[in-house]
Protein backbone atom coordinates (compact mmCIF):
# COMPACT_ATOMS: atom_id res chain seq x y z
CA UNK A 1 0.00 0.00 0.00
CA UNK A 2 1.15 3.51 -0.73
CA UNK A 3 1.26 6.22 1.91
CA UNK A 4 -0.96 8.49 -0.12
CA UNK A 5 -3.63 7.82 -2.67
CA UNK A 6 -2.38 8.46 -6.18
CA UNK A 7 -4.62 9.10 -9.16
CA UNK A 8 -3.75 8.49 -12.78
CA UNK A 9 -4.41 11.68 -14.78
CA UNK A 10 -4.35 11.89 -18.59
CA UNK A 11 -4.00 15.67 -18.79
CA UNK A 12 -0.48 17.06 -18.94
CA UNK A 13 -1.39 19.92 -16.64
CA UNK A 14 -3.77 19.94 -13.71
CA UNK A 15 -4.73 22.96 -11.66
CA UNK A 16 -4.43 22.10 -7.96
CA UNK A 17 -6.69 24.02 -5.59
CA UNK A 18 -5.14 22.74 -2.32
CA UNK A 19 -8.30 24.01 -0.61
CA UNK A 20 -11.26 21.78 0.31
CA UNK A 21 -14.45 22.55 -1.61
CA UNK A 22 -16.73 20.36 0.53
CA UNK A 23 -17.05 19.22 4.12
CA UNK A 24 -16.11 15.71 2.96
CA UNK A 25 -12.82 17.00 1.56
CA UNK A 26 -12.11 18.99 4.71
CA UNK A 27 -12.93 15.95 6.84
CA UNK A 28 -10.53 13.69 4.93
CA UNK A 29 -7.81 16.35 4.99
CA UNK A 30 -8.10 16.63 8.77
CA UNK A 31 -7.88 12.86 9.23
CA UNK A 32 -4.69 12.70 7.16
CA UNK A 33 -3.12 15.63 9.03
CA UNK A 34 -3.89 13.88 12.33
CA UNK A 35 -1.92 10.75 11.41
CA UNK A 36 -4.73 8.62 9.99
CA UNK A 37 -3.01 6.80 7.12
CA UNK A 38 -5.84 4.44 6.18
CA UNK A 39 -9.62 4.74 5.96
CA UNK A 40 -11.15 1.28 6.08
CA UNK A 41 -14.31 1.58 4.01
CA UNK A 42 -17.53 -0.36 3.71
CA UNK A 43 -19.05 2.05 1.23
CA UNK A 44 -22.74 2.64 0.53
CA UNK A 45 -25.18 5.26 -0.67
CA UNK A 46 -24.16 7.47 2.26
CA UNK A 47 -20.55 7.74 1.10
CA UNK A 48 -21.29 9.63 -2.14
CA UNK A 49 -19.52 12.84 -0.95
CA UNK A 50 -16.49 10.76 0.12
CA UNK A 51 -16.36 9.04 -3.27
CA UNK A 52 -16.61 12.43 -4.99
CA UNK A 53 -13.77 13.78 -2.83
CA UNK A 54 -11.46 10.93 -3.81
CA UNK A 55 -12.48 11.36 -7.46
CA UNK A 56 -11.33 15.00 -7.30
CA UNK A 57 -7.89 14.35 -5.81
CA UNK A 58 -6.18 15.10 -9.13
CA UNK A 59 -7.92 18.48 -9.25
CA UNK A 60 -7.79 19.37 -5.57
CA UNK A 61 -4.24 18.22 -4.81
CA UNK A 62 -5.38 17.40 -1.28
CA UNK A 63 -3.87 14.63 0.82
CA UNK A 64 -6.30 12.03 2.17
CA UNK A 65 -5.93 8.72 4.00
CA UNK A 66 -5.54 5.75 1.65
CA UNK A 67 -8.97 4.18 1.21
CA UNK A 68 -9.01 0.44 1.96
CA UNK A 69 -12.08 -1.29 0.54
CA UNK A 70 -13.52 -3.91 2.88
CA UNK A 71 -16.46 -5.89 1.56
CA UNK A 72 -17.64 -6.84 5.04
CA UNK A 73 -17.86 -4.70 8.15
CA UNK A 74 -16.09 -7.17 10.48
CA UNK A 75 -13.22 -7.12 8.01
CA UNK A 76 -12.93 -3.31 8.15
CA UNK A 77 -13.02 -3.14 11.95
CA UNK A 78 -10.69 -6.12 12.38
CA UNK A 79 -8.11 -4.66 9.99
CA UNK A 80 -8.12 -1.33 11.83
CA UNK A 81 -7.74 -3.25 15.12
CA UNK A 82 -4.78 -5.25 13.79
CA UNK A 83 -3.07 -2.20 12.30
CA UNK A 84 -3.17 -0.34 15.63
CA UNK A 85 -2.11 -3.44 17.55
CA UNK A 86 1.18 -3.63 15.64
CA UNK A 87 1.83 0.04 14.82
CA UNK A 88 0.38 1.88 17.83
CA UNK A 89 -1.32 4.30 15.40
CA UNK A 90 -5.14 4.43 15.45
CA UNK A 91 -6.95 4.30 12.11
CA UNK A 92 -10.40 5.27 10.86
CA UNK A 93 -13.33 3.18 9.72
CA UNK A 94 -16.40 4.29 7.76
CA UNK A 95 -19.34 1.95 7.29
CA UNK A 96 -22.76 2.13 5.69
CA UNK A 97 -25.36 3.75 7.99
CA UNK A 98 -27.25 1.58 10.47
CA UNK A 99 -26.98 -1.75 8.72
CA UNK A 100 -23.21 -1.57 8.26
CA UNK A 101 -22.59 -0.36 11.79
CA UNK A 102 -24.78 -3.16 13.18
CA UNK A 103 -22.59 -5.76 11.48
CA UNK A 104 -19.53 -4.26 13.17
CA UNK A 105 -20.76 -4.22 16.79
CA UNK A 106 -19.01 -7.52 17.55
CA UNK A 107 -15.71 -6.05 16.34
CA UNK A 108 -16.32 -2.89 18.36
CA UNK A 109 -16.72 -4.99 21.49
CA UNK A 110 -13.37 -6.67 20.80
CA UNK A 111 -11.75 -3.25 20.36
CA UNK A 112 -13.36 -1.86 23.50
CA UNK A 113 -12.31 -4.76 25.71
CA UNK A 114 -8.78 -4.64 24.25
CA UNK A 115 -8.53 -0.86 24.80
CA UNK A 116 -7.93 -0.28 21.09
CA UNK A 117 -8.55 3.31 19.93
CA UNK A 118 -10.53 3.43 16.73
CA UNK A 119 -12.06 6.37 14.89
CA UNK A 120 -15.23 4.48 14.03
CA UNK A 121 -17.74 6.24 11.83
CA UNK A 122 -20.85 5.40 9.87
CA UNK A 123 -22.91 7.38 7.46
CA UNK A 124 -26.31 8.48 8.58
CA UNK A 125 -29.50 8.11 6.59
CA UNK A 126 -30.05 11.47 4.83
CA UNK A 127 -31.75 13.95 7.14
CA UNK A 128 -34.08 15.48 4.58
CA UNK A 129 -36.66 13.92 2.31
CA UNK A 130 -35.89 16.45 -0.39
CA UNK A 131 -34.10 19.73 -0.93
CA UNK A 132 -30.38 19.96 -0.08
CA UNK A 133 -27.76 18.12 -2.06
CA UNK A 134 -27.43 14.65 -0.59
CA UNK A 135 -31.07 14.38 0.54
CA UNK A 136 -33.00 11.15 0.17
CA UNK A 137 -33.21 9.58 -3.28
CA UNK A 138 -33.69 5.87 -2.57
CA UNK A 139 -36.36 3.80 -0.75
CA UNK A 140 -33.74 2.51 1.69
CA UNK A 141 -33.27 6.02 3.05
CA UNK A 142 -36.56 5.73 4.90
CA UNK A 143 -36.30 2.11 6.04
CA UNK A 144 -32.71 2.32 7.29
CA UNK A 145 -33.23 5.27 9.63
CA UNK A 146 -33.25 4.69 13.39
CA UNK A 147 -34.25 6.98 16.24
CA UNK A 148 -30.87 6.48 17.91
CA UNK A 149 -28.32 4.96 15.54
CA UNK A 150 -25.29 5.15 17.87
CA UNK A 151 -27.37 3.59 20.67
CA UNK A 152 -26.61 0.13 19.34
CA UNK A 153 -22.95 0.59 20.27
CA UNK A 154 -23.02 3.30 22.93
CA UNK A 155 -22.07 0.90 25.70
CA UNK A 156 -18.92 -0.06 23.77
CA UNK A 157 -17.58 3.37 22.79
CA UNK A 158 -16.09 6.19 24.83
CA UNK A 159 -17.89 8.98 22.97
CA UNK A 160 -20.51 9.28 20.27
CA UNK A 161 -21.67 12.26 18.31
CA UNK A 162 -23.12 13.36 14.98
CA UNK A 163 -21.49 15.85 12.64
CA UNK A 164 -24.38 18.33 12.39
CA UNK A 165 -22.72 21.00 10.28
CA UNK A 166 -19.44 21.51 8.48
CA UNK A 167 -18.60 24.63 10.48
CA UNK A 168 -16.99 22.69 13.32
CA UNK A 169 -15.79 19.59 11.45
CA UNK A 170 -12.22 20.02 12.73
CA UNK A 171 -13.32 20.41 16.34
CA UNK A 172 -15.52 17.32 16.10
CA UNK A 173 -12.76 15.19 14.58
CA UNK A 174 -10.20 16.34 17.15
CA UNK A 175 -12.63 15.70 19.99
CA UNK A 176 -13.20 12.14 18.79
CA UNK A 177 -9.52 11.38 18.26
CA UNK A 178 -8.43 12.79 21.62
CA UNK A 179 -11.21 10.89 23.41
CA UNK A 180 -10.20 7.69 21.66
CA UNK A 181 -6.52 8.05 22.57
CA UNK A 182 -7.03 9.18 26.18
CA UNK A 183 -6.43 6.38 28.69
CA UNK A 184 -8.02 3.94 28.88
CA UNK A 185 -8.07 3.95 25.12
CA UNK A 186 -10.99 2.71 23.09
CA UNK A 187 -13.22 3.26 20.06
CA UNK A 188 -15.46 6.27 19.47
CA UNK A 189 -18.50 6.54 17.17
CA UNK A 190 -19.22 9.47 14.87
CA UNK A 191 -22.19 9.54 12.48
CA UNK A 192 -21.84 11.49 9.25
CA UNK A 193 -25.05 12.64 7.51
CA UNK A 194 -24.75 12.75 3.73
CA UNK A 195 -26.07 16.29 3.40
CA UNK A 196 -23.48 17.59 5.87
CA UNK A 197 -20.59 15.88 4.06
CA UNK A 198 -21.86 17.32 0.77
CA UNK A 199 -22.02 20.90 2.08
CA UNK A 200 -19.71 23.39 0.30
CA UNK A 201 -17.04 24.88 2.50
CA UNK A 202 -15.06 28.08 1.90
CA UNK A 203 -11.71 29.31 3.12
CA UNK A 204 -11.10 26.24 5.28
CA UNK A 205 -7.83 26.32 7.17
CA UNK A 206 -6.80 23.58 9.55
CA UNK A 207 -5.39 24.48 12.95
CA UNK A 208 -3.24 22.57 15.44
CA UNK A 209 -4.59 19.30 16.71
CA UNK A 210 -6.00 18.90 20.20
CA UNK A 211 -3.59 17.46 22.77
CA UNK A 212 -4.27 14.02 24.21
CA UNK A 213 -4.26 13.96 28.04
CA UNK A 214 -1.07 12.64 29.59
CA UNK A 215 -1.12 9.00 30.64
CA UNK A 216 -1.86 8.28 34.30
CA UNK A 217 1.17 8.09 36.57
CA UNK A 218 1.20 5.83 39.62
CA UNK A 219 0.39 7.15 43.07
CA UNK A 220 3.75 6.84 44.82
CA UNK A 221 2.46 6.04 48.35
CA UNK A 222 0.48 3.17 46.84
CA UNK A 223 3.58 1.95 45.02
CA UNK A 224 5.45 2.03 48.36
CA UNK A 225 2.76 -0.18 49.91
CA UNK A 226 3.18 -2.68 47.08
CA UNK A 227 6.98 -2.57 47.40
CA UNK A 228 6.74 -3.15 51.14
CA UNK A 229 4.45 -6.15 50.68
CA UNK A 230 6.73 -7.58 48.02
CA UNK A 231 9.86 -7.08 50.13
CA UNK A 232 8.25 -8.98 53.00
CA UNK A 233 6.88 -11.69 50.73
CA UNK A 234 8.31 -15.19 50.52
CA UNK A 235 6.47 -16.15 47.30
CA UNK A 236 5.42 -13.08 45.27
CA UNK A 237 3.67 -13.56 41.94
CA UNK A 238 2.87 -11.01 39.24
CA UNK A 239 -0.12 -11.88 37.02
CA UNK A 240 -0.56 -10.11 33.70
CA UNK A 241 -2.61 -10.37 30.53
CA UNK A 242 -1.82 -7.26 28.52
CA UNK A 243 1.17 -5.33 29.91
CA UNK A 244 3.03 -6.23 26.71
CA UNK A 245 0.74 -3.99 24.67
CA UNK A 246 3.54 -1.52 25.44
CA UNK A 247 6.50 -3.42 24.01
CA UNK A 248 8.96 -1.47 26.14
CA UNK A 249 7.64 -3.22 29.24
CA UNK A 250 8.65 -6.75 28.20
CA UNK A 251 12.33 -6.39 29.11
CA UNK A 252 11.49 -4.17 32.08
CA UNK A 253 9.20 -6.83 33.55
CA UNK A 254 11.65 -9.66 32.84
CA UNK A 255 14.50 -7.82 34.58
CA UNK A 256 12.35 -6.76 37.55
CA UNK A 257 11.33 -10.37 38.07
CA UNK A 258 14.91 -11.65 38.21
CA UNK A 259 16.38 -8.72 40.12
CA UNK A 260 13.88 -8.97 42.97
CA UNK A 261 12.65 -12.56 42.81
CA UNK A 262 9.08 -12.25 41.49
CA UNK A 263 7.32 -15.10 39.71
CA UNK A 264 5.36 -14.24 36.56
CA UNK A 265 2.16 -15.95 35.50
CA UNK A 266 -0.06 -15.02 32.57
CA UNK A 267 -3.84 -15.21 32.43
CA UNK A 268 -5.18 -15.47 28.88
CA UNK A 269 -2.31 -13.33 27.69
CA UNK A 270 -3.03 -11.21 24.64
CA UNK A 271 0.57 -10.11 23.99
CA UNK A 272 4.15 -11.17 24.64
CA UNK A 273 4.31 -9.84 28.19
CA UNK A 274 7.51 -11.65 29.14
CA UNK A 275 9.64 -14.05 27.08
CA UNK A 276 8.24 -17.60 27.11
CA UNK A 277 11.59 -18.95 28.25
CA UNK A 278 11.91 -16.57 31.20
CA UNK A 279 13.52 -18.24 34.18
CA UNK A 280 10.69 -17.43 36.59
CA UNK A 281 7.77 -17.94 34.18
CA UNK A 282 5.21 -19.96 36.13
CA UNK A 283 2.84 -20.69 33.24
CA UNK A 284 -0.74 -19.85 32.35
CA UNK A 285 -2.70 -21.63 35.10
CA UNK A 286 -2.99 -18.82 37.62
CA UNK A 287 -5.26 -20.87 39.88
CA UNK A 288 -2.41 -23.29 40.57
CA UNK A 289 0.05 -20.45 41.15
CA UNK A 290 -2.23 -18.73 43.66
CA UNK A 291 -2.14 -21.73 45.98
CA UNK A 292 1.36 -20.75 47.09
CA UNK A 293 1.49 -16.99 46.52
CA UNK A 294 1.52 -14.76 49.60
CA UNK A 295 1.70 -11.58 47.51
CA UNK A 296 -0.20 -11.15 44.22
CA UNK A 297 0.43 -8.21 41.90
CA UNK A 298 -2.08 -8.00 39.03
CA UNK A 299 -0.85 -5.87 36.12
CA UNK A 300 -3.25 -5.09 33.25
CA UNK A 301 -5.38 -8.20 33.59
CA UNK A 302 -9.15 -8.08 33.24
CA UNK A 303 -9.63 -11.65 34.50
CA UNK A 304 -6.56 -12.56 36.58
CA UNK A 305 -8.08 -15.77 37.90
CA UNK A 306 -11.32 -17.78 37.74
CA UNK A 307 -12.81 -17.75 41.26
CA UNK A 308 -14.44 -21.16 40.80
CA UNK A 309 -11.02 -22.68 40.13
CA UNK A 310 -9.07 -20.95 42.87
CA UNK A 311 -8.45 -17.55 44.42
CA UNK A 312 -5.62 -15.88 46.35
CA UNK A 313 -5.08 -17.15 49.88
CA UNK A 314 -7.04 -15.29 52.54
CA UNK A 315 -3.92 -13.75 54.05
CA UNK A 316 -2.26 -12.90 50.72
CA UNK A 317 -1.67 -9.25 49.84
CA UNK A 318 -3.33 -8.40 46.49
CA UNK A 319 -2.70 -5.32 44.36
CA UNK A 320 -4.26 -4.44 41.01
CA UNK A 321 -2.63 -2.03 38.57
CA UNK A 322 -3.71 -0.70 35.18
CA UNK A 323 -4.92 2.34 33.30
CA UNK A 324 -8.38 1.28 34.45
CA UNK A 325 -7.75 -1.18 37.29
CA UNK A 326 -11.50 -1.57 37.90
CA UNK A 327 -12.18 -2.29 34.19
CA UNK A 328 -15.16 0.00 34.49
CA UNK A 329 -16.71 -1.13 31.21
CA UNK A 330 -17.39 -4.58 32.68
CA UNK A 331 -20.63 -4.55 34.72
CA UNK A 332 -19.56 -7.11 37.36
CA UNK A 333 -15.91 -7.60 38.25
CA UNK A 334 -15.15 -8.10 41.95
CA UNK A 335 -11.62 -9.50 42.12
CA UNK A 336 -10.30 -8.46 45.49
CA UNK A 337 -7.58 -5.88 45.97
CA UNK A 338 -5.84 -4.40 49.00
CA UNK A 339 -4.53 -1.52 46.89
CA UNK A 340 -5.41 -0.45 43.35
CA UNK A 341 -3.23 1.83 41.24
CA UNK A 342 -4.25 3.71 38.11
CA UNK A 343 -1.21 3.75 35.87
CA UNK A 344 0.26 2.65 32.57
CA UNK A 345 2.43 -0.43 32.94
CA UNK A 346 5.76 1.22 32.02
CA UNK A 347 5.77 4.04 34.59
CA UNK A 348 4.44 1.68 37.25
CA UNK A 349 7.23 -0.83 36.69
CA UNK A 350 9.80 1.98 36.83
CA UNK A 351 8.30 3.38 40.03
CA UNK A 352 8.12 -0.07 41.61
CA UNK A 353 11.76 -0.76 40.76
CA UNK A 354 12.80 2.53 42.35
CA UNK A 355 10.77 1.78 45.50
CA UNK A 356 12.23 -1.74 45.78
CA UNK A 357 15.76 -0.41 45.33
CA UNK A 358 15.24 2.15 48.08
CA UNK A 359 14.18 -0.67 50.38
CA UNK A 360 17.11 -2.90 49.43
CA UNK A 361 14.64 -5.60 48.37
CA UNK A 362 17.19 -7.25 46.09
CA UNK A 363 18.80 -8.77 49.20
CA UNK A 364 15.90 -11.23 49.49
CA UNK A 365 15.79 -12.04 45.75
CA UNK A 366 17.95 -15.19 45.94
CA UNK A 367 15.75 -16.79 48.59
CA UNK A 368 12.57 -15.93 46.70
CA UNK A 369 14.00 -17.26 43.43
CA UNK A 370 14.96 -20.51 45.14
CA UNK A 371 11.36 -20.96 46.28
CA UNK A 372 9.89 -19.98 42.89
CA UNK A 373 12.23 -21.92 40.62
CA UNK A 374 10.81 -25.41 41.31
CA UNK A 375 7.37 -24.30 40.08
CA UNK A 376 8.91 -22.67 36.99
CA UNK A 377 10.98 -25.81 36.27
CA UNK A 378 7.95 -28.02 36.80
CA UNK A 379 5.97 -25.99 34.29
CA UNK A 380 8.69 -26.23 31.64
CA UNK A 381 9.06 -29.96 32.29
CA UNK A 382 5.31 -30.40 31.86
CA UNK A 383 5.48 -28.74 28.46
CA UNK A 384 8.20 -31.11 27.30
CA UNK A 385 6.15 -34.01 28.63
CA UNK A 386 3.07 -32.83 26.72
CA UNK A 387 4.99 -32.75 23.46
CA UNK A 388 6.49 -36.20 24.11
CA UNK A 389 3.15 -37.72 25.09
CA UNK A 390 1.47 -36.17 22.08
CA UNK A 391 4.15 -37.55 19.76
CA UNK A 392 3.84 -40.99 21.33
CA UNK A 393 0.05 -40.96 21.01
CA UNK A 394 0.23 -39.97 17.34
CA UNK A 395 -3.05 -40.00 15.45
CA UNK A 396 -4.70 -36.88 14.01
CA UNK A 397 -2.91 -33.54 14.19
CA UNK A 398 -3.43 -32.03 17.64
CA UNK A 399 -3.24 -28.39 18.71
CA UNK A 400 -0.09 -29.22 20.66
CA UNK A 401 1.53 -30.68 17.55
CA UNK A 402 0.39 -27.80 15.33
CA UNK A 403 1.83 -25.25 17.77
CA UNK A 404 5.08 -27.17 18.20
CA UNK A 405 5.58 -27.37 14.43
CA UNK A 406 4.77 -23.70 13.91
CA UNK A 407 7.32 -22.87 16.59
CA UNK A 408 9.97 -24.84 14.71
CA UNK A 409 9.59 -23.08 11.35
CA UNK A 410 8.48 -19.50 12.06
CA UNK A 411 11.08 -16.70 11.95
CA UNK A 412 11.68 -15.22 15.40
CA UNK A 413 10.35 -11.81 14.35
CA UNK A 414 7.23 -13.14 12.63
CA UNK A 415 3.82 -12.21 14.01
CA UNK A 416 1.35 -14.83 15.18
CA UNK A 417 -2.30 -13.80 15.47
CA UNK A 418 -4.23 -16.41 17.43
CA UNK A 419 -7.93 -16.92 17.81
CA UNK A 420 -7.81 -19.75 20.35
CA UNK A 421 -6.22 -22.60 18.35
CA UNK A 422 -2.56 -21.90 19.06
CA UNK A 423 -1.01 -23.27 22.25
CA UNK A 424 1.52 -20.43 22.78
CA UNK A 425 3.40 -22.33 25.49
CA UNK A 426 4.68 -24.62 22.71
CA UNK A 427 6.01 -21.71 20.64
CA UNK A 428 8.98 -19.81 22.03
CA UNK A 429 8.06 -16.13 21.83
CA UNK A 430 11.12 -14.12 22.81
CA UNK A 431 10.55 -10.82 21.01
CA UNK A 432 7.93 -8.23 21.96
CA UNK A 433 5.15 -7.70 19.45
CA UNK A 434 5.21 -11.20 17.98
CA UNK A 435 2.08 -12.75 19.54
CA UNK A 436 -1.48 -11.43 19.78
CA UNK A 437 -4.58 -13.16 21.11
CA UNK A 438 -8.16 -12.10 20.50
CA UNK A 439 -10.08 -10.06 23.05
CA UNK A 440 -11.33 -11.72 26.22
CA UNK A 441 -14.82 -10.85 24.92
CA UNK A 442 -14.27 -13.49 22.26
CA UNK A 443 -16.16 -11.86 19.39
CA UNK A 444 -15.44 -14.51 16.76
CA UNK A 445 -14.08 -13.73 13.32
CA UNK A 446 -11.34 -11.35 14.53
CA UNK A 447 -8.20 -13.29 13.64
CA UNK A 448 -7.99 -13.17 9.85
CA UNK A 449 -8.99 -9.46 9.55
CA UNK A 450 -6.58 -8.52 12.35
CA UNK A 451 -3.79 -10.37 10.57
CA UNK A 452 -4.46 -8.42 7.39
CA UNK A 453 -4.24 -5.15 9.34
CA UNK A 454 -1.06 -6.35 11.05
CA UNK A 455 0.46 -7.15 7.65
CA UNK A 456 -0.34 -3.61 6.47
CA UNK A 457 1.42 -2.22 9.54
CA UNK A 458 4.44 -4.53 9.16
CA UNK A 459 4.83 -5.35 5.45
CA UNK A 460 8.39 -6.59 5.93
CA UNK A 461 7.41 -9.29 8.45
CA UNK A 462 5.73 -12.66 8.01
CA UNK A 463 2.26 -12.76 9.59
CA UNK A 464 0.51 -15.98 10.61
CA UNK A 465 -3.14 -16.18 11.61
CA UNK A 466 -4.35 -19.31 13.37
CA UNK A 467 -8.07 -19.92 13.85
CA UNK A 468 -10.39 -22.80 14.50
CA UNK A 469 -12.83 -23.78 11.81
CA UNK A 470 -15.76 -22.04 13.50
CA UNK A 471 -13.90 -18.77 14.02
CA UNK A 472 -12.63 -18.89 10.43
CA UNK A 473 -16.19 -19.14 9.10
CA UNK A 474 -17.11 -16.11 11.23
CA UNK A 475 -14.44 -14.07 9.41
CA UNK A 476 -16.55 -14.18 6.22
CA UNK A 477 -13.70 -15.98 4.45
CA UNK A 478 -14.48 -14.88 0.89
CA UNK A 479 -14.32 -11.22 2.00
CA UNK A 480 -10.98 -11.72 3.78
CA UNK A 481 -9.33 -13.64 0.94
CA UNK A 482 -10.56 -11.03 -1.53
CA UNK A 483 -9.01 -8.31 0.65
CA UNK A 484 -5.73 -10.23 0.94
CA UNK A 485 -5.49 -10.37 -2.86
CA UNK A 486 -6.80 -6.86 -3.54
CA UNK A 487 -4.53 -5.13 -1.04
CA UNK A 488 -1.57 -7.47 -1.60
CA UNK A 489 -1.33 -8.70 1.98
CA UNK A 490 0.45 -12.10 1.95
CA UNK A 491 -0.59 -13.51 5.31
CA UNK A 492 -0.36 -17.22 6.11
CA UNK A 493 -3.74 -18.43 7.33
CA UNK A 494 -3.86 -21.70 9.31
CA UNK A 495 -7.27 -23.22 10.01
CA UNK A 496 -7.37 -25.93 12.65
CA UNK A 497 -10.31 -27.93 11.34
CA UNK A 498 -11.80 -30.39 13.82
CA UNK A 499 -15.29 -29.95 12.41
CA UNK A 500 -16.94 -28.84 15.61
CA UNK A 501 -17.28 -26.07 18.16
CA UNK A 502 -15.03 -27.55 20.80
CA UNK A 503 -15.59 -24.57 23.14
CA UNK A 504 -19.33 -25.35 23.26
CA UNK A 505 -18.63 -28.97 24.11
CA UNK A 506 -15.96 -28.24 26.72
CA UNK A 507 -18.08 -25.58 28.42
CA UNK A 508 -20.97 -28.00 28.77
CA UNK A 509 -18.73 -30.70 30.20
CA UNK A 510 -17.29 -28.20 32.68
CA UNK A 511 -20.77 -27.28 33.93
CA UNK A 512 -22.07 -30.87 33.88
CA UNK A 513 -18.97 -33.06 34.42
CA UNK A 514 -21.09 -36.14 35.12
CA UNK A 515 -24.09 -35.21 33.00
CA UNK A 516 -25.61 -36.84 29.96
CA UNK A 517 -23.36 -34.90 27.58
CA UNK A 518 -20.33 -36.91 28.68
CA UNK A 519 -21.92 -40.16 27.53
CA UNK A 520 -23.33 -38.50 24.42
CA UNK A 521 -19.82 -37.47 23.35
CA UNK A 522 -18.58 -41.03 23.91
CA UNK A 523 -21.38 -42.41 21.75
CA UNK A 524 -21.39 -39.83 18.98
CA UNK A 525 -17.99 -38.13 19.05
CA UNK A 526 -19.50 -34.65 19.44
CA UNK A 527 -21.81 -32.89 21.88
CA UNK A 528 -25.20 -31.66 20.67
CA UNK A 529 -25.07 -28.22 19.01
CA UNK A 530 -21.32 -28.49 18.41
CA UNK A 531 -21.15 -30.73 15.32
CA UNK A 532 -20.33 -28.64 12.21
CA UNK A 533 -20.01 -31.45 9.66
CA UNK A 534 -19.72 -31.36 6.70
CA UNK A 535 -17.08 -28.64 6.49
CA UNK A 536 -16.14 -26.92 3.20
CA UNK A 537 -12.75 -27.38 1.56
CA UNK A 538 -11.36 -24.22 3.13
CA UNK A 539 -8.22 -24.23 1.00
CA UNK A 540 -10.34 -23.48 -2.06
CA UNK A 541 -11.32 -20.09 -0.61
CA UNK A 542 -7.68 -19.05 -0.92
CA UNK A 543 -7.33 -20.54 -4.38
CA UNK A 544 -10.44 -18.70 -5.58
CA UNK A 545 -8.70 -15.39 -4.77
CA UNK A 546 -5.34 -16.33 -6.25
CA UNK A 547 -3.80 -17.53 -3.01
CA UNK A 548 -2.02 -20.76 -2.14
CA UNK A 549 -4.23 -23.42 -0.57
CA UNK A 550 -3.40 -26.85 0.81
CA UNK A 551 -5.22 -29.50 2.85
CA UNK A 552 -3.07 -31.18 5.53
CA UNK A 553 -4.28 -34.46 7.03
CA UNK A 554 -1.16 -36.23 8.37
CA UNK A 555 1.44 -35.20 10.91
CA UNK A 556 4.40 -35.73 8.62
CA UNK A 557 2.81 -33.39 6.06
CA UNK A 558 2.57 -30.40 8.38
CA UNK A 559 6.08 -28.90 8.44
CA UNK A 560 6.59 -29.25 4.65
CA UNK A 561 3.16 -27.64 4.14
CA UNK A 562 4.07 -24.78 6.49
CA UNK A 563 7.25 -24.17 4.51
CA UNK A 564 5.34 -24.14 1.21
CA UNK A 565 2.84 -21.64 2.62
CA UNK A 566 5.67 -19.43 3.90
CA UNK A 567 7.31 -19.57 0.47
CA UNK A 568 4.06 -18.48 -1.17
CA UNK A 569 3.85 -15.50 1.18
CA UNK A 570 7.48 -14.35 1.25
CA UNK A 571 8.70 -15.29 -2.23
CA UNK A 572 5.58 -15.32 -4.39
CA UNK A 573 3.89 -12.44 -2.54
CA UNK A 574 0.50 -14.10 -2.23
CA UNK A 575 -1.53 -15.16 0.76
CA UNK A 576 -1.80 -18.80 1.77
CA UNK A 577 -4.18 -21.06 3.67
CA UNK A 578 -3.51 -24.42 5.25
CA UNK A 579 -6.62 -26.44 6.06
CA UNK A 580 -5.23 -28.57 8.91
CA UNK A 581 -7.50 -31.51 9.71
CA UNK A 582 -7.44 -32.19 13.44
CA UNK A 583 -9.39 -34.12 16.01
Amino acid sequence: MKDEMTVQVQDTQVSLSKTPDSVAEAYLTILKSRGIDYLYMGAGTDTAPIVEAYSRVAQSGLKFPVPVIAVHENLAVGMAHGYYMVSGKPQAVMLHVTVGAANAVCGLMNAARSQVPMFFTAGRTPLYESGPIGSRNSPIHWAQEMYDQPGMARELVKWDYELRDGTNVEQVVDRGLSMSMAEPRGPIYLTLPREVLAQPIKNFKSGPKQAVPASPYPDLPSVERIAEALDKSAYPVLITSASGADESTVEALACLSLDFGIGVAESMHHYVNVPSSHELHLGYDTSAVLKQADMVLVLESDVPWIPARGEPKVDAFVAQVGVDPLFSGIPIRSFRSDVSVTSKAAPFLAALRAALERRGAAKGAAARIARLRPAADQWRDSLAAQVAQDAEAGGPISKVFLSHCLGQVRPADSIVISEYSVRPEHINFTQPGTYYLNSTAGGLGWGFPAALGAQQAAPERLVFAVQGDGAYIFTNPSACHQAAAMHKLPVVMIVYNNQHWQAVEQSTLAVYPNGATKQYVRDHGYAPLSDLRPMPDFEKYAEASGGYGERVTERDQLIPALKRAMHAARVEGRHALLNVIGA
